[in-house]
């Protein structure tokens, strides 16, 4: 993946997708303080539209360096430095305690996650008493989406792929998976999967 092309995009004509998911997930968990995980992060985009509403510290998590070299920039340009930690890790073996985390997200890493069920229960571990985790994909509400289109004609970019061009690879991978017998598995019975016209998402709750 092109870090630079893909920083631009996201820190730019896509940062609705961001705001939109940042004020979904505050509303969905109610939670706006402790620490938050924003896992598979890249650049901490949904991390950063997160920290702007609300009073939560953060760990950017990736295990792209050069991901995350992006996100400490962005964090000094957002002024996060006191709220604002990068871990470069995988999310199958996250290198902190059990029950430490208030909230973990995650938006678009799932479908590169080669083991879910290993990392749903990673994640759920890491959650405190009251904890909450909101996991998915999606490229906003179809507003957004239209928005981003008419943007795009205007500077004169492509526009996105067509639904079922953009199903291939990966995020075609997520829509595949059997959630509901992933999370059976995980022995985990505190969630929700929720499959709408905003993309795919996965509440789990302590």
């Amino acid at each position: 993946m092109n870090i630079t092309k893909y920083d631009k995009t996201a820190r730019g004509i896509n940062a609705p997708i961001y705001d939109y998911y940042a004020e979904k997930i505050k509303e969905k968990t109610g939670i706006t303080r402790g620490v938050c995980i924003d896992a598979g992060s890249s650049g901490g985009y949904l991390g950063l539209a997160l920290a702007r509403i609300t009073e939560l510290s953060f760990f950017f998590m990736d295990t792209s360096s050069e991901a995350l070299e992006r996100a400490k920039l962005h964090i000094i340009e957002d002024g996060l430095q006191q709220r604002a930690r990068i871990l470069v890790s995988n999310v199958h073996t996250i290198p902190l305690a059990d029950g430490s985390i208030d909230l973990v997200i995650s938006r678009g890493s799932i479908p590169f996650w080669k083991e879910p069920e290993t990392a749903l229960k990673e994640i759920f571990r890491l959650l405190a008493p009251g904890g909450k985790a909101y996991v998915g994909g999606g490229k906003g509400s179809p507003e957004i989406r239209d928005l981003i289109t008419v943007r795009r004609k205007e500077m004169g970019l492509p526009l996105p792929p067509e639904d079922g061009e953009r199903r291939k690879g990966p995020p075609e991978r997520m829509m595949r998976r059997n959630y509901d017998e992933i999370m059976e598995r995980t022995g985990i019975f505190t969630f929700l999967i929720d499959k709408g016209d905003d993309g795919l998402w996965i509440q789990m709750w302590k």
